[in-house]
């Protein structure tokens, strides 16, 4: 064989090598964002999760998110403070969960469960007399979106008090 044969084989390998690790890198790539995407409706999840969680973490919390839900109107300035600071953390894990169910990434079944807890939540007396002032400060799409699911739900879903007979107050 002469050079130029040799020369011909190895540009072939060489072809072949490159196809094989553009082939790999292309997998690796695919699984890396498969990942980013689990854990990105991971961490949605979680926040939301973890702002519910923190409205009824104790005693203190629990009965002002109750009081909240069912006349928040009532409440005296710093407990509306209180009770705005944890519709907030809620409303921005909703959006969070609400952007990924958007994108595709959130299947339909675990969207709708997160969903009816929000909506519940905002269709109570206390909620909705939060949301009205409230509304104009989420980001427009967000706002936009709960106007009509709420008018579509409102009589569907039952609001969270007459629901989940804990929320009552006392």
């Amino acid at each position: 064989m002469t050079f130029q044969d040799w020369s011909v084989i190895a540009d072939i390998v060489s072809a072949i090598g490159l196809i094989v690790s553009l082939i790999y890198l292309a997998i690796q790539v695919r699984n890396g964002n498969r990942q980013e995407t689990v854990q990105g409706v991971r961490e949605a999840i979680k926040q939301f999760v973890n702002a519910w969680a923190g409205a009824t973490s104790d005693t203190v919390n629990a009965e002002n998110f109750r009081n909240g839900l069912n006349q928040f109107d009532s409440l005296s300035r710093n407990e509306k403070a209180v009770f705005h600071s944890k519709m907030q953390l809620l409303t921005s894990g909703f959006y969070q969960v609400l952007v990924m169910h958007k994108n595709g990434i959130l299947e339909e079944a675990l969207f709708s469960a997160v969903e009816n807890v929000y909506l519940s939540i905002l269709l109570s007396e206390g909620g909705q007399q939060w949301w009205l002032p409230y509304k104009h400060l989420p980001p427009r799409p967000l706002t936009d979106y709960l106007e009509r699911r709420l008018d579509e739900q409102r009589e569907v879903i039952t609001p969270a008090p007459i629901d989940v007979d804990w929320f009552n107050v006392d």
